[in-house]
């Protein structure tokens, strides 16, 4: 599978596939109106990360929250949350890779940069609520927008 994605569009995830093969974690990923098995969120599973992909092939648009299924439940399950709203780079899965041993449970948001306020929104949120209860919610966003960019980059045009 690997060697299929060296040299691809994809071969950016590498970082990520590998430390799944290794053993070292789970990847479980859900495309929009996708469902996910039950035992994907038992808390005592191996450490995973659910990879909600919404990152558009083209021409559909970047599809908004609402297009995950249970996403509140999903929200609540994460110990940790990347929202990825920019071009994939290894280093960026290099780095949720490494996080995921760690975290335990990682969700990974992959979106364009028209979704990106709504992903933020939502994580806020639950971020906030964890707060009233003493509980961190550790969050990360890669964008493209303090660079003035787009993703993808289609959608510019739009």
């Amino acid at each position: 599978m690997i060697r299929r994605m060296e040299g691809t569009g994809g071969d950016f995830a590498v970082p990520l596939w590998r430390g799944s093969l290794a053993g070292e974690y789970r990847i479980a990923a859900a495309l929009p109106g996708g469902r996910l098995p039950a035992k994907v969120l038992d808390p005592k599973r191996p450490p995973t990360v659910i990879i909600l992909s919404g990152d558009p092939d083209f021409p559909a648009p970047t599809p908004p929250p609402t297009a995950f299924s249970r996403l509140p439940r999903l929200l609540s399950w994460a110990a940790s949350i990347v929202i990825h709203a920019t071009g994939g780079a290894r280093g960026h899965y290099a780095a949720i890779a490494a996080a995921v041993p760690i975290m335990r449970r990682v969700l990974l948001i992959e979106t364009g940069t028209v979704m990106e306020d709504a992903w933020i929104g939502l994580v806020r949120a639950e971020a906030e609520r964890r707060a009233k209860g003493g509980q961190r919610l550790p969050c990360l966003c890669w964008s493209a927008t303090p660079r003035g960019g787009v993703h993808p980059v289609m959608e510019a045009g739009r």
